[in-house]
């Protein structure tokens, strides 16, 4: 299975500008075709509006002058046929409408009450008299501040109590690099038309956009891939084609043996999390190498990984004369893990590199296995087996120095080294994205603030090594195993709030995010 084959066209992202390309090459100035894209975008508009609504069916639909205006219209229609009470408000005049939106504006107002209100700024609505309001005032190719109308329109939104659907993007949301003007659309839910668009993933723009949805317009999927940068988000159909199958008459070597090299004094927690992540997401046998001085330790915290002394130094940490044992353990092993815990102790530094450098098994290295490098990158590129590093933005600066503020060109930075070094990289943050050696780029929203304490990037490892273990590439384990990392965090912070959960809470949730990806029908259980 190569890594596009698990994407399909819908989980594309583009930018604005892309966007706009495919937009064009599909309709290509027919606006028949192009009115019905915009019929389409309605009728996704249309349905989430219906999800969003109770008892009080009043909801206010508020049009700018461009397609996102006429996407506004064509959900009006719909939602006025279907018996809605629905307040049509305009912030332009009616007469700047052309194109496609001109045709939803006159298909609108052709309806029994089919009204459209002019906003001034004498005479704001008062939103707070709906129970949904329709933001299609600014689309995705808006720059800069909205100001005057928009502005103040924006604001009285915002300042009413009333749930808010954005059409393709909340107004005054830069959709290239998720910056949000001073006065931006808060969202509850965003509708994006067609393909899912960049800014939409990135802080701050990432918190005025509410649950995403997206529209599918059924664009031609060659225009799709031809335009398409590589930049894809993962949806649970991907999960599923990942996610390896259990052999019914597997044995637990069958299903994979993960070697961890982690810990040092100090630190016997970070192996402890790493070894029972992953048993916990699958593989059949966690063989756990550690400074002997720790095994005692270990084997009361976990019972189920084979534990293996190593030698170590006078700080506790595992020793450079220890290189020759593990290469032994490595050959019959399907998958490594190398770094939680390990420390910087330079004889371990050293044993580290030596070792990414002479095995051909796959690799995790996390922690102090990438502070190992540092300073010594060339030795990086000299890994004989694939490798994924998983980094967060302290460990990357210390490895290759600074990363650019927007996503387009931070992407673009992590392209560069991926195929410079021929590794598969899981940059950790908020979203996370992994990208492999052909540049192709994931984007992984999932999780929340209950991630951010200690020891969960062990857990994270964890899980990884052990996805690999069981079959899957490298890339495929860490855009998995950063779904069902995050997807605990978020169910466990549901169950313990945000503020309390531990790392070790996030393996009791492992399962329950296993069993929501094997329901998809496209796992096989042969």
């Amino acid at each position: 299975m190569t890594e596009v084959s698990i994407f399909k066209n819908t989980n594309n992202i583009f930018t604005a500008a892309g966007m706009k390309r495919v937009d064009q090459l599909a309709i290509n100035g027919n606006i028949d075709t192009g009115y019905s894209y915009m019929c389409k975008a309605g009728r996704h508009i249309y349905q989430a509006a219906l999800a969003m609504l109770d008892g009080n069916k009043n909801v206010a639909v508020i049009c700018g002058k461009g397609n996102n205006g006429g996407d506004g219209y064509a959900a009006a229609r719909m939602l006025q046929k279907a018996g809605i009470n629905v307040d049509c408000f305009s912030v332009c005049d009616t007469k700047d409408l052309n194109g496609e939106a001109s045709v939803a504006f006159k298909d609108y107002i052709e309806l029994k009450n089919g009204i459209v209100r002019i906003i001034t700024n004498e005479q704001l609505p008062d939103f707070n008299n709906y129970s949904l309001i329709i933001d299609a005032m600014l689309g995705i190719g808006a720059k800069g501040e909205p100001r005057g109308l928009y502005a103040n329109v924006i604001k009285a939104v915002n300042d009413s109590k009333t749930s808010v659907l954005a059409v393709d993007t909340p107004s005054g949301l830069d959709c290239d690099n998720g910056k949000c003007t001073s006065i931006c659309i808060k969202a509850d839910c965003t509708v994006a038309a067609g393909f899912y668009k960049m800014g939409q993933f990135f802080y701050p723009g990432r918190a005025n956009v509410g649950k995403l949805q997206i529209a599918d317009l059924g664009y031609p999927e060659d225009i799709a891939e031809e335009q398409s940068v590589g930049i894809f988000l993962p949806d649970n159909n991907c999960f599923n084609r990942i996610l390896p199958a259990r052999k019914e008459n597997g044995s637990k070597i069958d299903h994979g043996l993960a070697f961890l090299l982690c810990g040092s004094r100090g630190m016997s927690g970070a192996a402890a999390l790493t070894s029972i992540s992953a048993l916990r997401s699958g593989c059949g046998m966690v063989h756990l190498a550690v400074p002997e001085s720790l095994v005692d330790t270990l084997a009361v915290k976990v019972t189920e990984p084979v534990l293996h002394p190593l030698a170590e130094t006078a700080s506790g940490a595992c020793a450079a004369s220890a290189l020759h044992e593990i290469l032994s353990l490595c050959e019959r092993m399907d998958a490594l893990c190398v770094g939680s815990g390990l420390s910087r102790d330079p004889q371990t530094a050293s044993l580290v590199r030596e070792l990414i450098g002479k095995t051909d098994k796959p690799a995790v290295i996390d922690a102090d296995g990438l502070n190992a490098f540092a300073g010594h990158l060339p030795e990086l590129s000299e890994h004989k087996g694939e490798i994924v590093i998983t980094p967060h933005m302290g460990e990357w600066k210390r490895l290759f120095g600074e990363l650019p503020d927007e996503p387009l060109d931070r992407i673009n930075k992590l392209k560069d080294c991926a195929a410079q070094f021929n590794i598969n990289i899981l940059l950790k943050g908020s979203p996370s994205l992994a990208v492999n050696e052909k540049g192709t780029t994931v984007i992984l929203p999932f999780g929340n603030s209950s991630l951010a304490k200690a020891g969960t990037g062990d857990v994270l490892s964890g899980i990884i090594v052990s996805l690999i273990a069981q079959g899957c590439s490298c890339f495929e384990a860490a855009i998995l195993g950063a779904f069902l990392h995050g997807e605990a965090g978020r169910l466990a912070g549901t169950d313990l709030t945000e503020y309390s959960v531990l790392a070790s809470d996030l393996m009791r949730y492992i399962p329950e995010v296993i069993k929501s990806v094997i329901i998809s029908p496209y796992h096989s259980m042969t």
